[in-house]
């Protein structure tokens, strides 16, 4: 059913493809089992918008996970079109030439379109190496692996990806993770309000080698359009505490960033899996 709905993809203009799987999603919202989920995190992230708003953004949540296909299907097209397609920007300060010769961990959260985020280091000649989450069917695991395969920069599987992440990082190379899931065992953080289990792996990571610790932004616009963000240095707070602690400033200040994003567009954050502990939905 993948393949032949890929293979439809294929034949559209990504334009249509994009509107297509979009409104699919949209209207499949109903029986998709993880839209309970999405309800239940718009609600506790936005407590003073209304059910009807509610349940109008989590269809669109539902949507942009079709636009999010589209992203991967055509992420060989993206990048051959990307003069007309992605527009590349850096804030104020930030010269991502300079990570040529040193390296980065680049940090992104799963909004607008999260998967095509480490296009900006790719645009500017870096090498990079991008965290995936595995499937858990394998014949997807093998086929979205494959759609990657059209993204110009190198992917390494989420478990036990550590050692090759540091390897990386000592070689000089730059590295790029999706660093807004909740981890049990993680350090509570700050998230619209409410303390979150949350990974701290990628400031630990600038930290123990020295690298800046970047912020990516990857912004849907209208027409198969991105824009592709990369912001400031993130440091820590108090860099006379310890390391730990450091990350977990670190962390937090990549947290407020990611709410504002949210904020910006709410139905563009891809929120389908439990982001707070038990108790914040049962209060909710």
């Amino acid at each position: 059913m993948v393949k032949t709905l890929v293979w439809l993809m294929r034949l559209m203009t990504p334009q249509r493809a994009s509107a297509f799987t979009s409104a699919l999603l949209r209207f499949l919202k109903p029986v998709i089992p993880f839209s309970a989920k999405i309800r239940a995190n718009l609600k506790i992230a936005f407590p003073d918008k209304g059910a009807a708003e509610i349940e109008r953004l989590t269809r669109n949540v539902c949507g942009n996970l079709g636009n999010a296909a589209v992203d991967l299907v055509m992420a060989d097209r993206i990048w051959n079109e990307r003069s007309s397609r992605v527009e590349f920007i850096s804030e104020e300060g930030v010269d991502l030439a300079e990570y040529r010769s040193k390296a980065a961990v680049m940090v992104t959260g799963h909004i607008g379109a999260w998967q095509i985020a480490s296009l900006i280091a790719s645009q500017f000649n870096l090498t990079m190496t991008s965290i995936y989450a595995p499937e858990r069917n394998p014949y997807l695991e093998d086929f979205s692996l494959r759609l990657r395969l059209g993204l110009p920069f190198n992917f390494v599987s989420r478990d036990g990806c550590m050692r090759h992440l540091a390897k990386e990082l000592k070689n000089g190379h730059s590295i790029g993770l999706a660093s807004d899931t909740r981890l049990d065992n993680g350090d509570l953080i700050t998230f619209f309000g409410l303390p979150a289990p949350t990974n701290t792996t990628a400031a630990r990571l600038a930290l123990r080698f020295k690298c800046d610790f970047l912020p990516v932004r990857a912004e849907r616009l209208p027409g198969m359009r991105f824009r592709i963000t990369l912001c400031a240095p993130i440091p820590p707070r108090d860099p006379s505490s310890t390391v730990p602690e450091q990350a977990c400033q670190m962390t937090q200040e990549l947290s407020a960033l990611f709410e504002t994003w949210i904020r910006d567009t709410p139905d563009q954050w891809m929120c389908y899996g439990r982001r707070w502990p038990r108790e914040a939905y049962s209060n909710s």
